[in-house]
């Protein structure tokens, strides 16, 4: 594992001249992913969900990040905690994945050990001659911060906050106002059998777009229209222009409207969240580690309830890209295995991807990062 280490770091700190595809090993094995866990997912901020899917008072969403299962819930105070979804008795997670709505105290399934909303334990039954100290058997808490909405938690106590992990990115996702973002649509959680980082490259980078995504995505933003925004290792922006199939007369009625209307952006906020920003939501694909080569991956988007407009047809392409997604993904994670093989140059269009390799050498290693480097495109979304 040194060795696979050493190359590990060696091409993930290059810069985009010399950058080239991560050490294969590096996408299976078992001590580079408990790493990953402990440096990555265990110290920096990571997306969990829309505030606006748990907008009612004893709505939640639980999850397992890098082995700890994890609640947030919205309480009847209105005010939004994450904490721990371990029983403090003998360790029984308390409430199953996904949504859900609370009725009343968190019971625990086993012995039925009981919690409030903020995490206050409130009893357990027939305790005999024991004592238990209420203030000592409490649901451990979790730091959680929101950004356009989009609640993000962090495990480490002393990471800098969640606006200092972004800062700088609104200065390019302002022309879009996503704070009028009001509503959620949610789509169903995927298991793919691929390395979190082979999901999450595919997911932040447009060059696969053309041949992966020819009948789909291709359609309505070309490879070739696509480029990059701004950013570094902390968080990176590509863009690309839309096709516009509109007539003449409805390009009238629009009247006028600054032109990176007709743009979108990817954002990209490592470790595992992907953003398509445009006028009319942010929709995302976020990946979470299931092993060494599995991944869960979840999808949504907000956008501003009298703009949504979601059809058959819509979601038939949703499913379509997203089909295709899980195909190339799991197709490269076999690749993975290969003793022999070796990956080559990454090309201009896979910037984005040299500043997650670089992000990751950062985390992991400790190493400096390039400069923050804008594009000649930026000017479109700058506002100041």
């Amino acid at each position: 594992m040194k060795e696979l280490l050493s190359c590990y770091r060696q091409e993930a700190r290059a810069s985009m001249l010399e950058a080239q595809a991560l050490p294969f090993g590096v996408y299976h094995d078992k001590g580079v992913f408990e790493l990953e866990c402990d440096k990555i997912f265990r110290k920096d901020w990571v997306f969990v969900c829309a505030e606006q899917a748990i907008a009612a008072p004893g709505r939640y969403y639980a999850l397992e990040l890098a082995g700890e299962a994890i609640v947030v819930i919205r309480g009847q105070d209105k005010k939004l905690r994450a904490m721990s979804n371990n029983c403090r008795h003998r360790g029984t997670p308390l409430l199953d994945t996904g949504f859900g709505e609370l009725a009343g105290n968190i019971s625990c399934p086993y012995h039925a050990w009981s919690y409030d909303d903020k995490g206050n334990f409130k009893g357990a039954p027939m305790p005999g001659k024991v004592s238990i100290d209420k203030q000592k058997h409490c649901l451990p808490q979790f730091r959680l911060e929101s950004w356009y909405g989009l609640l993000f938690i962090n495990l480490d106590m002393q990471a800098p906050p969640l606006a200092e992990r972004f800062k700088g990115i609104a200065a390019y996702t302002g022309i879009y106002q996503p704070e009028r973002f009001d509503s959620y649509s949610g789509g169903e959680d995927e298991h793919w059998q691929a390395n979190w980082k082979v999901a999450m490259e595919n997911a932040l980078e447009g060059y696969h777009v053309f041949k992966v995504h020819q009948e789909s995505l291709e359609t309505t933003a070309p490879t070739k229209l696509a480029y990059y925004v701004a950013g570094s290792a902390s968080w990176t922006i590509t863009g690309g222009q839309l096709v516009d199939n509109a007539g003449k007369l409805a390009k009238w009625l629009r009247g006028k409207y600054p032109r990176a209307y007709d743009h979108y952006q990817l954002i990209i906020l490592p470790p595992s969240l992907a953003l398509v920003l445009d006028y009319d939501s942010m929709s995302w694909i976020h990946v979470l580690p299931d092993g060494p080569e599995s991944s869960v991956i979840r999808s949504g988007a907000i956008f501003p309830k009298s703009m949504f407009k979601e059809d058959q047809q819509s979601k038939a392409f949703t499913r379509a890209f997203f089909k295709e997604d899980k195909w190339i993904c799991e197709r490269v994670q076999k690749g993975m295995h290969s003793k022999i093989g070796k990956g080559g140059k990454l090309v201009e269009m896979e910037r984005s991807v040299v500043d997650f390799h670089q992000y990751l050498a950062a985390k992991l290693f400790a190493t400096d990062t390039d400069e923050f480097f804008e594009g000649e495109n930026a000017a479109l979304f700058k506002t100041e």
